[in-house]
């Protein structure tokens, strides 16, 4: 079960950039920015691949409310780089990878049988704890980014 809005999200450091290994770490926003956590199952796969452009095309209106989107996968850094530049994307897609899945695992959204994230949205307030989550019915429907929207405002 994925965790629930109330719980205090997990903290995370993750591999943000492949030459770099620059990290992206979910306490360094508490307390100045929400964090719009996107767990995805797999890069270049087609829903996926749908799914980052939607993003991006939110990320004005998300940082405008002091909300920073963020990908998650289990997928290595360097592939990840390569879609993340495919795609044109402004903003962090994260390697869940070593281990493979254990913040999905935290998250309560990894598939063990498939060794991936299931696709999940998770809002983080501002005070670490999920403000919002979103499962789709199906791991290859998208999410509804409007309840999302509202959210991050808090």
């Amino acid at each position: 079960m994925p965790l629930a809005v109330g719980d205090i999200a997990p903290d995370f450091a993750l591999v943000s950039d492949a030459p770099t290994r620059e990290k992206f770490k979910l306490s360094d926003h508490k307390g100045k920015s929400a964090v719009i956590i996107n767990f995805v199952p797999a890069a270049f796969s087609p829903a996926c691949s749908n799914q980052l452009p939607l993003i991006e095309k939110k990320r004005a209106e998300f940082e405008s409310q002091g909300a920073v989107p963020v990908v998650i996968s289990t997928d290595h850094a360097w592939a990840l780089k390569a879609w993340r530049e495919q795609l044109g994307l402004g903003y962090p897609v994260l390697a869940d990878d070593n281990p493979q899945g254990a913040v999905a695992k935290a998250y309560g959204v990894f598939i063990e049988a498939a060794g991936v994230a299931n696709r999940v949205v998770f809002v983080v307030g501002k005070d670490g704890k999920i403000a919002w989550v979103q499962t789709t019915e199906k791991i290859s429907d998208l999410p509804d980014y409007d309840p999302v929207m509202a959210c991050s405002k808090d």
